[in-house]
């Protein structure tokens, strides 16, 4: 009996090579006329972002820092005062917009963005909390060139301390808004935040994933959630504000590090040893930093003062800039 070899495929049902390979050049091609259009939105995102404007009153400046120029804004006479941003996407110095004027009757106020936001230069690269604590003693040591009290908000208080702690012959006081201790991951759309860092970074698809995260909907959406008590301060002009700033030329590196936990600091460890005279001021409803991790930090340093905002969440100075002005205006001039 005779045995011969099978030229049959296990497949029941096989396909034409001729046939897979057409299949697979037409999924090449939807494949490459969605990344053209991804990329076509893109560009027409970046084309309609127009240059950021500072609005604070005053002198306008720059000076270099260790990968590019930091921009700040200077007015007032009296005391030096330098004011930080927090840190986010489209944050600058315009954070201080309702504080400014009045700080600047008592005090020569500094307002400062931080390399990769606002006016100051974006390189591309991964910016670290040990860089904008450096730029603080960089624009104390080198712009204001005398010791001052520095109001930080959110995430930059942890710069803050730093800067303080290493450098005590800088900073004579600090006021804290809304701090954060520890160094916590950030993340968005239930996706752990080193994924969505690294998908930051990929080409084009980067780019549309920065443009989703920084969209107008969903800064619209963190500011009522996460920002502002008051749901009526989120109109077309602060949405409009953010959107720009998140836009400009070269963003999407600090966003990057920021969502990797590069800017996140734990700074228990130079707060507890901090002597500086220090004022905490939190926003009663604030969700982000919330006033409940205040008692570590007065356990930590039992001499800081605690001042608590009603009806405002991660921004006070914002929402309530008159409270907030004269509670920081009376304790820097005790």
């Amino acid at each position: 009996m005779s045995m011969s070899t099978s030229t049959m495929s296990d497949d029941p049902h096989p396909v034409p090579r001729p046939a897979r390979r057409s299949g697979l050049r037409g999924a090449v091609t939807i494949a490459g006329a969605a990344l053209s259009a991804v990329a076509m939105a893109n560009a027409l995102i970046a084309a309609r972002t127009p240059p950021l404007q500072s609005a604070l009153p005053g002198v306008f400046d720059r000076f270099p820092v260790r990968s590019g120029d930091a921009a700040y804004a200077v007015a007032g006479a009296g005391p030096p005062l330098l004011l930080l941003h927090g840190i986010g996407a489209g944050n600058s110095m315009l954070e201080w917009e309702h504080n400014f004027s009045a700080l600047r009757e008592r005090h020569t106020v500094y307002a400062l963005d931080f390399l990769g936001w606002g006016a100051s230069d974006r390189p591309e690269h991964r910016y670290t909390a040990a860089d904008c604590a450096e730029q603080i003693c960089s624009c104390v040591e080198n712009v204001i060139g005398a010791a001052c009290a520095i109001v930080a908000s959110s995430d930059s208080c942890a710069y803050a301390v730093e800067a303080a702690s290493r450098r005590p012959d800088l900073v004579s006081r600090l006021v804290l808004v809304c701090p954060s201790l520890a160094a916590e991951e950030w993340g968005a759309s239930g996706l752990p935040a080193s994924a969505i860092a690294r998908a930051l970074h990929l080409p084009v698809v980067g780019t549309a994933v920065y443009n989703a995260l920084t969209s107008r909907r969903a800064i619209r959406r963190f500011a009522e959630h996460h920002l502002y008590f008051d749901k009526t301060r989120v109109d077309e002009a602060l949405v409009t504000r953010y959107h720009v700033g998140a836009h400009q030329r070269g963003s999407r590196s600090a966003l990057a590090s920021f969502l990797s936990g590069a800017l996140r600091h734990d700074v228990r460890a130079a707060w507890s040893r901090l002597a500086q005279p220090t004022l905490l001021v939190w926003g009663r409803n604030a969700l982000i930093n919330p006033l409940d991790t205040a008692p570590e930090w007065l356990a930590l340093k039992p001499d800081a003062r605690l001042e608590v905002i009603e009806r405002a969440m991660l921004l006070p100075h914002v929402e309530r800039p008159q409270q907030w002005n004269e509670a920081v205006l009376s304790w820097l001039s005790a």
